[in-house]
């Protein structure tokens, strides 16, 4: 049987991710769609220039493939030719955020190893959908076994990082949300010029995020489940949208989707109750829950001191449609937090 072939390739994430500086020149498995995929890590390089760490080494890829060229050197992947003899795009990003704990950098680029699965089910691309080109069987893509590969991966990376992007949110609070971006450095009034001897642009406004890296052993698993599409628990989903709707301002959302996460939470204790009294049905709502398992479970379960304020704002939300504030929008996210972090399932993949 002949061995698939590996095709080697880069990958810029559409947002960049802070890890620890202990991923440095590692190896991660995964999966994209159909393909088995190895992710490498750049490697450490002397401090210079806009990164700290250089080109990983890949199969079948000559070392002046991606080295430095002089006067021609680009920060962006897309900004090179198609069929450029070389590319050097920006592997990390060092600075612009106060990290918390060990030090990191935020991964902009990495390196992929890619074969195919021959037991895999691929993509057909006559086909509308991922999940009908499932049912379909294998398909051949014009070309050498090759460009089939490079091809099938290209199909599936965007959705792959999101799973990706999403895992690691829900560990370490990043805001990868690459499709609903909000920068660190921006224009106040983009598209406003005004005339001082030149049309000059108008105030910028900069912040330093505060972040937590995702350390190795974590990206690992990580993207272990990533690659077998496994999402994190729905609770930590809703938190994660519901903090991305606070950064854009989205409080209505924000506040529907922490009260959601926070019944999911109090339903599965109540279903999961040893107790033999009645116990509330689905119409029940948050506080039919809360009374109940405070009543029958008082061992594990103790009412949040913000829980009637998270209802009283949940049903404002939903039954006057009127639009909480910042602060009424914190002090939900806040309740539902607690009640998630001390009672939803663990946001860790389990290894």
């Amino acid at each position: 049987m002949t061995a698939e072939p590996i095709v080697s390739a880069v990958y810029e994430f559409p947002r960049p991710i802070w890890v620890s500086r202990d991923v440095q020149g590692q190896r991660f498995d995964t999966r994209i769609g159909p393909i088995v995929a190895t992710v490498v890590m750049p490697v450490a390089v002397p401090p210079k220039g806009y990164g700290m760490w250089g080109p990983p080494e890949l199969a079948g890829v000559p070392g002046n493939a991606m080295a430095p060229v002089e006067d021609e050197s680009s920060l962006r992947l897309d900004a090179y030719a198609d069929g450029a003899a070389v590319v050097n795009p920006a592997w990390d990003t060092p600075f612009a955020a106060d990290v918390r704990g060990d030090p990191a950098t935020a991964l902009r680029t990495v390196g992929l190893e890619l074969s195919e699965d021959p037991a895999a089910l691929t993509h057909n691309d006559t086909l509308s959908s991922i999940e009908d080109s499932e049912r379909s069987g294998r398909f051949s893509v014009q070309g050498t076994p090759e460009a089939r590969i490079a091809d099938l991966a290209g199909r599936h990376i965007e959705r792959w990082f999101t799973r990706v992007a999403e895992w690691v949110s829900v560990l370490t609070q990043q805001d990868l949300d690459h499709r609903h971006q909000i920068y660190d450095a921006s224009l106040l009034g983009p598209g406003f010029r005004h005339w001082d001897g030149g049309w000059r642009v108008t105030s910028a406004t900069y912040s330093i995020p505060s972040i937590t890296a995702i350390g190795s052993d974590s990206l690992r698993t990580v993207l272990r489940d990533a690659g077998a599409r496994k999402r994190p628990p729905l609770e930590w989903q809703l938190l994660l949208q519901a903090g991305h709707s606070i950064n854009r301002g989205y409080f209505r959302r924000a506040v529907l989707d922490c009260a959601t996460a926070a019944e999911i939470c109090l339903t599965r204790l109540v279903e999961n109750s040893s107790s033999l009294a009645g116990k509330p049905g689905a119409s029940a709502g948050l506080r039919g829950l809360s009374n109940w398992l405070t009543a029958h479970e008082q061992q594990v379960y103790v009412q949040d001191a913000q829980f009637v304020a998270l209802t009283k704002l949940r049903n404002t939300v939903v039954h006057n449609g009127i639009e909480p504030t910042s602060d009424q929008t914190g002090t939900a996210a806040g309740c539902a937090f607690r009640i998630v972090d001390a009672h939803g399932l663990p946001r860790m993949p389990i290894v």
